[in-house]
């Protein structure tokens, strides 16, 4: 019996999301690089490190750009972004469940409230990164925005743990998206998830 399909990412969420998923991953790579050649040989020189992490960043610019505008314009900002007081709410029932401390959890619509509240971060982690990454590309330029950081040796480390925090949040995403099940994860590829497929009780059930 073949199962009913419905729709759950679009071709555009498709695309940036592998967009942005490639352009983060080379740019973390790179980027331990270039913090750390001798630690993380993982390019054959400094040259090659540095032109795909400016070619990364050029790309997450874009997708970046496209997803928030895709977000407005079809009316999905309400699935990607956290609102503090309806999303706190809900926090405490989806870490029982993550915490395997219940055996199921409410129904919170397309994505939890800690899936939302990692897509709001990312925005604002990409946008950091972004700012930062310029001022330590040309520093001569942005003198006064260095200044602003506290300094450049500051803003070094704020674009450094700001990677490992993209590292340790892009972890947590992907054990949220398997423990929900691998339709949701099979998804992200095919754009589709069986109708019938069980992600939370309503609360009125």
């Amino acid at each position: 019996m073949i199962k009913k399909m419905e729709e759950r990412h679009s071709i555009w969420i498709r695309i940036f999301h592998w967009a942005n998923m490639i352009a983060i991953t080379m740019l973390t790579l790179t980027g331990f690089y270039i913090h750390a050649p001798q630690t993380f040989r993982l390019f054959s020189s400094m040259d090659t490190a540095r032109t795909i992490h400016f070619a990364m960043a050029y790309l997450l610019l874009v997708g970046v750009v496209g997803r928030v505008y895709y977000a407005i314009t079809a009316n999905d900002a309400k699935n990607i972004v956290y609102r503090p007081i309806e999303d706190t709410k809900k926090l405490p029932s989806m870490l029982k469940y993550y915490l395997f401390l219940a055996d199921d959890h409410p129904y919170y619509g397309k994505y939890n409230p800690g899936q939302k509240g990692m897509y709001t971060l990312w925005l604002v982690m990409a946008i950091l990164m972004g700012i930062t990454g310029f001022i330590l590309y040309k520093p001569h330029l942005f003198l006064g925005l260095s200044g602003w950081f506290g300094g450049f040796l500051t803003v070094r480390l704020i674009h450094y743990y700001t990677t490992w925090l993209f590292v340790v949040t892009v972890m947590v995403h992907v054990y949220l998206d398997v423990a929900e099940g691998i339709p949701i994860l099979k998804s992200m590829f095919t754009g589709k998830i069986p109708a019938d497929f069980h992600h939370g009780y309503h609360e009125d059930s």
